[in-house]
């Protein structure tokens, strides 16, 4: 039976208002999608699940419980006094660098284990993508792992911050050689094999930046300038995190959908 329940959280802080919705779509009965804001406004992950028979929900579910037990504030004040300081570098970021790789390398085990003892013929598997706000100076960091993305809308200019860890990404950076592969092929993920490891990047943030979390389910059915209509049409993020899970709903639905919208 499809289920119809849709996932509304939002967090509202002295450093970010942020919006998120994750959506079961029109195709599929279940979703394997799963979002996570942290209440204080430190961070928003996002993961998009593979697996089917309920195995890309636990994936995501796991993951994300992993990767924000490593961001609570008493492992990152732990962290801090232990991190090598690296020059030109803020010594928070260093910190949320290091977790991060940490957590999502914890959440790889863990899930990697479950594959084997289960002996599952289709390994289960999620993306993840993580947005810090660190205190120190404004700086936003990012990480990511699969094909969900991370956009900056500033200046009226959207610019996705990510690169996508898929066949068809790489087919596209290698001059689109060869047969065209399919945009649904993961090369890396967090899960099905027994190394991965996180891209992570971060900057300074400006006022009134928005960024957007989101996984595939939004970027298959509407195009970047979809989006980018939306965000000039709107300032209020929880309307344009409607707005943009209803556009790709009523461009097919095909996917679980999941957004995260954020303004500093």
């Amino acid at each position: 039976m499809k289920s119809d329940a849709q996932i509304h959280l939002k967090v509202d802080t002295a450093r970010i208002v942020a919006t998120g919705i994750s959506d079961t779509g029109n195709v599929r009965s279940e979703n394997e999608d799963a979002i996570f804001l942290d209440e204080a406004g430190t961070f928003l992950l996002l993961a998009d699940g593979m697996g089917g028979h309920e195995r890309g929900a636990e994936a995501s579910q796991t993951a994300l419980q992993v990767i924000q037990e490593y961001l609570q504030p008493e492992v990152v004040q732990e962290k801090l006094m232990d991190i090598t300081k690296v020059e030109g570098v803020p010594a928070e970021v260093v910190c949320f660098s290091t977790l991060a790789a940490e957590a999502v390398d914890e959440a790889n085990s863990i899930l990697y284990a479950r594959n084997q003892e289960a002996q599952l013929k289709r390994f289960m598997g999620t993306t993840v993508v993580g947005l810090v706000a660190v205190k120190e100076e404004d700086y936003m960091l990012w990480f990511h792992v699969g094909d969900s993305r991370i956009y900056r809308w500033r200046n009226s200019n959207l610019e996705c911050l990510t690169s996508d860890h898929s066949a068809y990404a790489k087919w596209v950076k290698e001059g689109r050689q060869g047969t065209e592969p399919s945009k649904n092929i993961i090369t890396k993920a967090i899960g099905p094999n027994a190394a991965t490891s996180a891209d992570i990047g971060w900057e300074k943030g400006q006022p009134d930046d928005i960024y957007i979390l989101c996984s595939d389910g939004l970027t298959d059915m509407i195009t970047d300038d979809h989006i980018a209509e939306i965000l000039k049409a709107e300032d209020n993020v929880d309307d344009i995190t409607k707005k943009l899970v209803d556009a790709a709903k009523e461009a097919g639905g095909k996917d679980n959908t999941s957004t995260i919208v954020c303004k500093v």
